[in-house]
């Protein structure tokens, strides 16, 4: 059997180009990885939120049985004016990021994190996440969220701080 130089051209293409592909997914899960580390980072030391990298029409999944929090938020406004200013409004010092672990692949980073800040009463809020974040073109464009909900819940129960 005698082969033809375009189908040894073509068999020799096929592995390199899907290991481009891989190449290109690796190098997104990088650079996707850093993003998101350094606002976490910036978070930490009180200089930003990871809030910042999320498109404005993102969509934020909460996973969880009270509907009045577990449910998919679309847009960041709508997602901050849901959640973050009214958990914000009841502290009386930010919530605190710490990392316990990150994973990145092509587009998806996950974050397994704890926070805690003190509550305007006097009591603390501490909750423990996983955050699954889609990013394009270095913006979060989609978001499931694991929570303890009824923590979250029981802090937002709370009446916000006087002048919040």
């Amino acid at each position: 059997m005698r082969w033809s130089p375009m189908i040894v051209l073509a068999a020799a293409l096929v592995p390199a180009v899907a290991l481009g592909g891989e190449a290109r997914a690796d190098e997104r899960a990088t650079r996707n990885r850093a993003l998101v580390a350094a606002a976490f980072e910036r978070w930490a030391a009180g200089q930003g939120d990871v809030f910042a990298l999320l498109a404005d029409d993102a969509t934020w999944r909460v996973m969880g049985s009270d509907p009045a929090i577990a449910r998919t938020y679309h847009g960041r406004e709508a997602l901050l004016a849901a959640t973050a200013r009214p958990l914000a409004a009841r502290l009386s010092g930010p919530l605190v990021p710490t990392v316990r672990r990150m994973w990145a692949e092509s587009d998806d980073v996950l974050v397994e994190w704890s926070g805690s800040a003190p509550v305007h009463d006097g009591t603390r809020y501490a909750n423990d996440y996983l955050w699954i974040m889609t990013l394009r073109d270095g913006r979060i464009t989609a978001v499931t969220a694991y929570l303890d909900v009824a923590a979250f819940a029981a802090v937002l129960a709370k009446p916000a701080r006087p002048g919040a």
